[in-house]
């Protein structure tokens, strides 16, 4: 090999470690120990795909039982969760570097959403916020990735997820969570220790933290809510038959053999672009990275949202960015303009929040992160968290 050639080797070879090098990322699983008050809601079992159809259509007729017809009683749980988790952390430190940012994704998604591996330096929100100094954990939610899979019909429910966030917050925050954790992937157990927490979601995960926020508002000091706008027009109101849904140890029995009854997951890449996408802003690749890595999705969670925010407790005083698709079906039936105000918002879910701000990035649906233009998201997050000090 030539001198010269050699050297345009190790340059490369630089290059490549130096674009890798920006974060340190540490897999673990972690037993999670909850106590929560779930609900036994009457509905369809689905064992098939003909039951995952009569559940859809059960619960999007004119006359379907609302949430609280549908209870039949309470259960109480008290049950300790395997988690799967993952901290990435910066390798240069800088005045973010003590401000954890702890991110819940939605329905149908596993931690994978925060880190997309499509053109990550447009569309990973894990190597933006690294790069900007914060370091990040994420996890599985039960019934989701490496994750649990409990009874997705009396336990995989709002409250307990709330309840599992909450514990996940007080072991970072009290630098607890890695002396129960098993790493995965060879790496040292990081020191975790930070002085200020931020919550970021998306969609139903972004639900989970406005919960979390009504029951333990003491425990983040701001919220970065993605794919979630609080209005009184359309949240709620596409109903999940428009989606199609296929029981999802038959929809996929190489991926999805570890789930049993109750577990329904998106079929197609036709219904996974009416969820998540805009045509102007879908590229084929983006939308077969979203059919990669979709999930499975527990029955219980469609009646049991309303959860999240029975329990009220110390006010949460922080502030609270909300980001949401100008043309969002699965918020506002495809168009978000004219649904809200940010005084209606406030006033029913953050109504002590130092700050309510809503932006909706033009031309976009659903899911942000996998959105054309999503750096631009990235950039409006990063842009609020400092005008707050954080």
């Amino acid at each position: 090999m030539s001198t010269r050639l050699f050297q345009i080797g190790l340059l490369f070879a630089a290059n490549a470690m130096a674009a890798t090098a920006t974060k340190q990322c540490t897999e673990f699983f972690v037993p999670v120990a909850v106590t929560a008050t779930n609900n036994h809601y009457t509905m369809p079992r689905v064992d098939n795909n003909i039951d995952a159809v009569q559940w859809a259509l059960n619960f999007s007729v004119w006359d379907a039982p609302t949430p609280a017809q549908r209870n039949t009683s309470d259960i109480a749980i008290h049950q300790s969760f395997n988690i799967s988790g993952r901290l990435c952390v910066p390798t240069t430190k800088n005045d973010k570097s003590d401000t954890l940012q702890i991110a819940v994704q939605g329905n149908a998604w596993d931690k994978r959403y925060w880190d997309v591996s499509v053109d990550p330096a447009e569309h990973s929100y894990v190597d933006f916020i690294t790069g900007k100094g914060y370091p990040i954990l994420m996890f599985d939610r039960i019934g989701t990735g490496m994750s649990e899979k409990p009874n997705p019909y009396d336990i995989v429910q709002a409250a307990t997820e709330v309840e599992i966030l909450a514990q996940i917050t007080a072991m970072a925050k009290n630098g607890t969570l890695f002396k129960s954790a098993k790493i995965t992937n060879g790496a040292t157990a990081p020191t975790l220790n930070p002085k200020h927490i931020v919550h970021v979601g998306h969609s139903f995960g972004s639900l989970l933290i406005a919960g979390f926020l009504v029951k333990h508002g003491d425990m983040s000091e701001a919220a970065l809510l993605t794919g979630f706008l609080p209005n009184n027009t359309h949240l709620g109101q596409v109903p999940v038959a428009a989606f199609e849904h296929d029981f999802a140890p038959i929809s996929d029995p190489t991926r999805f053999s570890a789930y049993g009854s109750g577990y329904i997951v998106l079929t197609s890449l036709n219904t996974l672009q009416k969820v998540y996408f805009t045509k102007d802003t879908l590229t084929p690749e983006l939308l077969n990275f979203t059919e990669e890595v979709k999930q499975p999705e527990a029955v219980a969670l469609y009646a049991s949202s309303g959860q999240a925010f029975a329990h009220v407790g110390p006010a949460y005083r922080g502030p609270v960015q909300l980001i949401a698709g100008e043309f969002d079906y699965v918020n506002c039936a495809g168009d978000c303009k004219g649904t809200y105000t940010v005084d209606g918002i406030k006033a029913s879910t953050f109504p002590a929040a130092s700050n309510v701000t809503v932006y909706l990035q033009p031309n976009t649906g659903h899911a942000l992160n996998v959105a054309t233009g999503a750096t631009t998201v990235f950039n409006m997050m990063f842009s609020y968290l400092e005008a707050h000090g954080f």
